[in-house]
């Protein structure tokens, strides 16, 4: 069996495993095992770069300054082979704070349980929130029901990766008004020299990465890095994916809609 058929058959073998054993669990793979591979992990190990994810949403009053970093996992941490789950469930945040700027860091000071899709939360004046109805199924609704003249506060969803919930997306809510969430599956990565926190709000991709979608024939990507420019694409025989210059937008990348 030639090299090629033998990379489909790996692939193939992990997307049933993906779908008979782990449900609804997206992953994004790196194959560290190759010569040239294990030269550029040691070249972004030495010099402290990270992994640097983005998930997209639509909404109403998004933050205008960027994303919440959604996942940080620095190559330092890496070898062999790396697995990133993603599973797309969801829990809506509160953050008393309404001017985010460049760097700020999301903070998630008050979490609600798991809310599934299609379901209208309130976000209480004790910090806590309770499901009130339901919204458009491919949406979350957020009412915001401290009393008029309140501060405005900054309200999202968190999404979780290696099992863990991470903030990937910010609105800006006034006193009881309403805002509108529609996560997607679309993910932005890029390799860069940083000591960037999960959370911490991010305007544009500051090196060369890939965007790519999940949906339910794409429900994993196994990627490599690019020698010399350290960009991101896909392995041989993998999903393809779009790839992205640094400077570009994260707004552009993740299809943003503001009101």
């Amino acid at each position: 069996m030639s090299t090629t058929n033998n990379s489909e058959a790996v692939l193939a073998e992990k997307t049933l495993l993906r779908t008979t054993s782990l449900g609804k669990v997206y992953a994004i793979d790196f194959d560290f095992t190759s010569a040239d591979q294990k030269t550029i992990l040691s070249f972004l190990q030495v010099n402290n770069y990270s992994l640097l994810g983005y998930k997209g949403a639509t909404g109403t009053n998004q933050v205008p300054t960027g994303w919440p970093t959604w996942f940080v996992k620095p190559f330092m941490e890496m070898h062999d082979q790396v697995v990133i789950d993603c599973e797309p469930v969801y829990k809506v945040y509160a953050y008393n704070m309404a001017n985010i700027g460049t760097n700020t860091r999301i903070q998630m000071e008050c979490l609600s349980v798991e809310i599934p899709l299609g379901k209208a939360v309130q976000f209480n004046s004790d910090g806590t929130f309770s499901v009130i109805g339901n919204a458009n199924p491919d949406m979350i609704t957020v009412l915001n029901n401290r009393s008029l003249g309140t501060n405005n506060i900054t309200i999202g969803l968190a999404s979780k990766v290696n099992g863990e919930f991470t903030p990937f997306c910010a609105f800006t809510c006034k006193p009881q008004e309403i805002i509108s969430i529609k996560p997607s599956e679309k993910v932005c990565l890029f390799a860069a020299p940083t000591s960037i926190l999960p959370g911490s709000v991010v305007g544009h991709v500051t090196a060369p990465g890939c965007s790519f979608e999940f949906d339910a024939s794409h429900i994993g990507f196994d990627l490599q890095l690019i020698n010399n420019t350290y960009g991101i694409t896909s392995a041989k025989g993998g999903n393809p994916v779009i790839q992205i210059p640094s400077g570009t937008s994260l707004n552009q990348i993740l299809n943003t809609i503001r009101s």
